[in-house]
């Protein structure tokens, strides 16, 4: 297995490199923390990195946060060589990213012991990547065919609904109002059931399709639905405070739906504000940029959470709010599918706030 040193120490480095390719491992090493983050990039990067605590360019406390950060796949596993021995500084390591530790000097037996648990860690990781793999493109086959057959469905449903129709002005007398009533009837839940199929094709179709990742200018989209709302009640009373620049990466078209959705369920839920007020920004939460949508409407019970982004579900009270409850459940499928996170927070009757977060570069 492919393993990394990374000491600015020559003579240590040149001793560790025989001991590992004695051990049959194949060895890359860096001076210091600039060129271990290099070979860390590599197509054929490193599975094992031996950092040394103390180095120029980038220490490995460093060089680990930022392998964490910006590597998350293929996981590299991280044994952090220090002399420190502070528990304090120790745990530090840990919380960087590390998944072990070892002190100097070295024990020759206690490195190969910890180099053997890394080589299992890893070996977990690729079946676990080979399970997730699989079980996503179950998941992408179990889409394709709800997608194909509620097309199907739709299809027939219209047709059944024009032949209702057909029934009602072709055989139906004027007076028969029986008749009338009946065929109405037919054709009422047929248009019901039909916007449920259609509201279930909509939902599987952002998901059926490749990712084009590309910058986007995520204010633009905002301020392009804020304008639509907008014109749907121009006699509501709603500011729109949309932070200007914020740029995000991912795939526009996408991201616009993720947009749609979140500035649309602020809407809905701000109609009873004499002065609504719904924001679009950006922060940072846990040192990673965070965007949110924040507005003053009803806000929500923080122990129905985990409803929120569940298809088809409603939160207790929102009954006479349009929609069918797919709308936060299409913006969580979209962010996950793009490396993100969604969350929300709310309190009832002071407002809500749901955010995502966008991996740096589509990694």
């Amino acid at each position: 297995m492919k393993t990394l040193i990374a000491d600015d120490d020559a003579d240590f480095r040149d001793l560790l490199e025989k001991m590992l390719v004695k051990w049959g491992y194949d060895v890359v090493a860096a001076r210091d923390g600039k060129e271990a983050w290099q070979a860390l990039q590599a197509d054929d990067a490193p599975r094992i990195a031996i950092l040394d605590w103390l180095m120029p360019e980038m220490d490995g406390l460093e060089l680990c946060r930022k392998v964490r950060q910006e590597m998350p796949e293929p996981y590299t596993y991280i044994i952090l060589l220090t002399s420190q021995q502070r528990g304090e500084d120790l745990v530090s390591g840990m919380e960087a990213g590390a998944g072990d530790y070892l002190t100097k000097p070295l024990k020759t037996n206690e490195l190969r012991v910890r180099l053997n648990a890394g080589r299992r860690i890893i070996e977990l990781q690729n079946e676990l990547a080979a399970h997730a793999a699989e079980l996503e493109a179950a998941n992408k086959d179990l889409e394709a065919f709800s997608y194909a057959v509620s097309d199907d469905l739709l299809k027939s449903l219209l047709t059944i609904g024009d032949h209702a129709r057909a029934i009602q002005d072709v055989i139906c007398g004027k007076d028969d109002k029986e008749c009338r009533s009946y065929t109405k009837r037919i054709y009422d839940k047929i248009r019901h059931l039909g916007e449920l199929i259609g509201v279930m094709h909509d939902f599987f179709r952002p998901t059926r399709f490749e990712l084009h990742r590309e910058a986007v200018d995520l204010s633009e989209l905002a301020n392009k639905t804020a304008e639509k709302l907008r014109m749907t009640k121009p006699e509501r009373r709603a500011t729109f405070r949309i932070a200007e620049g914020i740029m995000g990466n991912g795939d526009r078209g996408l991201l616009g739906v993720v947009l749609e959705n979140l500035l649309d369920n602020a809407w809905k839920h701000t109609g009873g504000c004499e002065e609504a007020v719904i924001e679009f920004g950006k922060t940072e939460v846990e040192g990673k940029p965070a965007y949110f949508v924040r507005d003053n409407g009803t806000g929500f019970d923080t122990m129905h959470t985990d409803k929120l982004f569940t298809p088809f579900q409603r939160l207790p009270g929102t009954e006479k709010f349009p929609g069918h409850g797919v709308g936060l459940a299409t913006v969580e499928r979209i962010i996950r599918r793009h490396g993100g996170k969604v969350w929300a927070e709310g309190e009832p009757g002071k407002g809500a706030a749901f955010w995502f977060t966008l991996p740096a570069n589509g990694r």
